[in-house]
């Protein structure tokens, strides 16, 4: 179990907010590291382009390294796990959640331990560079998964996706003193950054945000994977919608691309009314600061 784990089956009331993950189940879920892709997309002014795509194992880029802009696209770093068989790969996306352990458990890098760090087609993992260094495409990961069905009482209109309750600790440390909920981002976005992946299952797949064109661009300037931002107008509690009034919290999970209606990938982890959150700008917001990466177990 992961260092940010041992909470996760308690209630936080001393950190002002109290949920349900006693009562979570935790499971055991298999993937193996993808090959990865090479992506041909067209850029704005209608170029053909070939770059390294999602999948495989990234080297040299992970949490709290700058996500744009590397030579890429879709950059998904350290490893990417599914699963061949349909069924399994649907658990993998959606019971593996964000703070989960990670465990290879074959190949040269059996028995190293990683972390969840986001979802896009793949679920992916962050590894200590030497452990990443021994991981090959096919090695057998196990995450074992929980935080899905987890939920805040109280807030009955705050959906929460993708996070573990270790981390959800983290990520809504307490509350304001007028009762909202503290949420510590370190970039606020309007409505235009939602992209592709809108209208698609928030608990499996990530959205993309763009984030290059105005007025997104001045607000989104050297956000990092594993940042945490929120995205005003967005309702994300099922499907991924456009809603005034509401807003999403989420993790930078993978790197920009030159296709129009595409961008930075983010993981939904909270999204619910807007009134009910206390945003509160922070360099810190960031899974570095908020998951014990240095380094597991």
């Amino acid at each position: 179990m992961s260092s940010i784990e041992p909470a996760a089956s308690e209630p936080h009331p001393a950190a002002g907010i109290v949920h349900n993950g006693a009562r979570l189940v935790r499971t055991r879920l298999l993937g193996f590291v993808v090959a990865p892709g090479a992506n041909h997309v067209v850029d704005h002014e209608g170029r053909l382009v070939v770059a390294p795509g999602q999948g495989g194992v990234v080297l040299g880029v992970g949490p709290g390294d700058p996500a744009d802009p590397w030579a890429s696209d879709h950059l998904e770093p350290g490893a990417s796990i599914v699963h061949p068989d349909a069924a399994a790969n649907h658990a993998l996306q959606a019971f593996a959640c964000l703070g989960n352990r990670a465990t290879v458990v074959g190949g040269p890098a059996g028995g190293a331990s990683g972390v969840v760090v986001g979802k896009h087609g793949a679920t992916l993992l962050a590894f200590a560079p030497e452990d990443l260094a021994r991981l090959a495409p096919g090695d057998p990961v196990i995450v074992d998964g929980c935080g899905a069905g987890l939920s805040i009482e109280g807030e009955p209109d705050v959906a929460i996706h993708s996070c573990s309750p270790g981390l959800l600790a983290r990520l809504l440390p307490g509350r304001a003193a007028d009762g909202r909920l503290r949420a510590p981002v370190v970039a606020t976005l309007p409505a235009e950054a939602a992209a592709a992946g809108l209208g698609m299952d928030a608990a499996r797949f990530n959205i993309d945000l763009q984030v290059d064109q105005p007025p997104v661009a001045e607000r989104a300037g050297g956000l990092r994977f594993g940042d945490l931002v929120a995205v005003l107008d967005q309702d994300h509690r099922f499907g991924r919608q456009v809603r005034e009034g509401w807003l999403v919290i989420g993790a930078i999970a993978h790197g920009h691309s030159v296709g129009g209606g595409h961008g930075l990938g983010m993981v939904s982890l909270a999204s619910g009314p807007a009134g009910r959150f206390a945003l509160e700008t922070s360099p810190d917001a960031t899974l570095t600061s908020l998951v014990p990466f240095s380094w597991l177990p």
